[in-house]
């Protein structure tokens, strides 16, 4: 495919490198001279030092014969006018980064199909939902669902002193409703186990199997999954608010605070949510954040828009008895410094819109597709096929190559968590755990085509 991307910031920048992984044709639109110059000294793209709500900048990136134009700079407005523009010039399929929740609400004035957006994401809505699923779960560091709601997929940490260090990955598993599909090393190697594999200390653990089976799991997690009745929230920004009014709607008797630095922003945040104590304070100061009763706190998120404030915070946040600690990040260079410091989990808003965007590029029977740490390992819904190679035949027999494992296969609604002597069916809906590299070679096994076919 031949697609355009306007915005060189961290989401466009991440999609432009997905994307040309997989041998798309990228042009990039980026009036701003050093991220122009970073993605063009990182990445084999063609870039244009225009912004893309110019019909000349769009008429030379090639928009008549372009698939896909995706709007992703961080000002709605210039996504919007792109792809309005877009589509007076070409039948290009838009896709369109929008943060102000009004232009995608119910009532807007104009509809998407009138601002020429085929698909619009909210990431700032995008994340706060993926953090309230997390605030739900609190014994998972992450967690993720397929098949309309009826597999999911859990990840949690290994402790230091944790009775499965050392233990092979197939003594492990003591019911049929979960398979441990990958590990995470703190290092960052992603391992596709197999029998002998063992559990090392600080681990990241990935379980797949039907959903509502974390008490299957308690006796391996150690943990149980106590509902959190306290959150503080670092950062008024956007994301903030966005995840105040998302929590504010699910408080079930939850205690709320948010915490934010500018006393205007305060005045604003504290219009807008009704049920959330909002604290004028800053989220580096140890003595502010001692006189909270931090050991009181049950889970903490950090989203204060920097980086390294998030991780400071939520490190500081740990010691001082914390119990779950939740950040933003947006460097992918920071994300090794979240497993070593003990962050119980990261949020990328990049992975998410890559995650939102990926079925785009997609064969047609893929439903969903999860990115995982980094980019590094995915997680791929499909409908089978009646012509795929991997239809009526065990699955021990299918010899995968290493790297791909099936977490889960759904026939007429019911949940199969596989074994070796399992059968894929034409119609059943599989969910393939697998290294990104590998993503193609999945499309494949799970179409209709024949091996070695252009």
């Amino acid at each position: 495919m031949k697609i355009i991307i306007v915005g060189a910031g961290e989401v466009g920048t991440e999609l432009a490198k997905r994307l040309t992984q997989e041998k798309h044709d990228v042009i990039v639109l980026e009036k701003n001279i050093k991220k122009a110059s970073n993605i063009m000294n990182t990445l084999d793209v063609m870039v244009i030092g225009e912004s893309g709500h110019r019909v000349s900048a769009l008429e030379q990136a090639g928009i008549k014969s372009a698939d896909v134009l995706i709007a992703a700079t961080d000002t709605d407005e210039i996504n919007i006018m792109s792809c309005m523009i877009a589509k007076k010039l070409s039948s290009i399929k838009t896709v369109a980064r929008v943060r102000n929740p009004e232009y995608g609400s119910k009532g807007l004035l104009f509809s998407n199909e009138q601002l020429g957006i085929d698909i619009m994401i909210n990431s700032e809505e995008v994340m706060a939902s993926e953090i309230t699923k997390l605030i739900k779960t609190p014994a998972v560091n992450e967690i993720a669902y397929f098949a309309n709601g009826k597999i999911e997929l859990l990840s949690f940490s290994v402790k230091e002193d944790s009775e499965l260090i050392g233990k092979q990955i197939n003594t492990l598993r003591k019911s049929h409703d979960f398979l441990i599909i990958a590990i995470v090393r703190v290092t960052g190697e992603v391992v596709i186990p197999h029998g002998k594999d063992e559990i090392l200390p600080n681990d990241s653990i990935y379980v797949v199997g039907k959903t509502g089976f974390m008490s299957e799991l308690s006796w391996l997690v150690r943990t149980k999954n106590k509902r959190a009745k306290s959150v503080m929230i670092l950062g008024g920004g956007k994301h903030g608010l966005m995840l105040g009014k998302m929590l504010e709607k699910n408080k079930n008797g939850m205690s709320l605070k948010l915490v934010e630095k500018s006393e205007q922003r305060c005045q604003e945040l504290s219009e807008a949510l009704c049920k959330t104590l909002i604290l004028n304070g800053d989220a580096r100061d140890l003595t502010f954040l001692k006189e909270q009763n931090m050991e009181h706190i049950d889970i903490l998120v950090s989203l204060t828009g920097s980086d390294e404030i998030n991780i400071l915070t939520a490190a500081l946040a740990k010691e001082l008895g914390v119990k779950k600690t939740i950040i933003e990040i947006s460097r992918p260079d920071y994300e090794f410094a979240t497993r070593a410091l003990k962050i119980d989990s990261f949020i990328s808003p990049r992975h998410l819109v890559a995650s939102q965007l990926a079925k785009i590029f997609r064969k047609r029977n893929v439903v969903s597709e999860t990115i995982l740490r980094e980019g590094k390992a995915e997680v791929l819904e499909l409908m089978v096929p009646a012509k795929s190679v991997v239809t009526n035949k065990n699955l021990i027999n299918l010899k995968l190559p290493k790297g791909i494992i099936i977490g889960g296969i759904v026939r007429r609604g019911r949940v199969i968590i596989p074994k070796g002597e399992d059968k894929i069916l034409p119609g059943d809906r599989v969910i393939v755990f697998t290294d990104s590299e590998l993503v193609p070679e999945v499309e494949l096994l799970f179409s209709d085509e024949k091996i070695g076919q252009a």
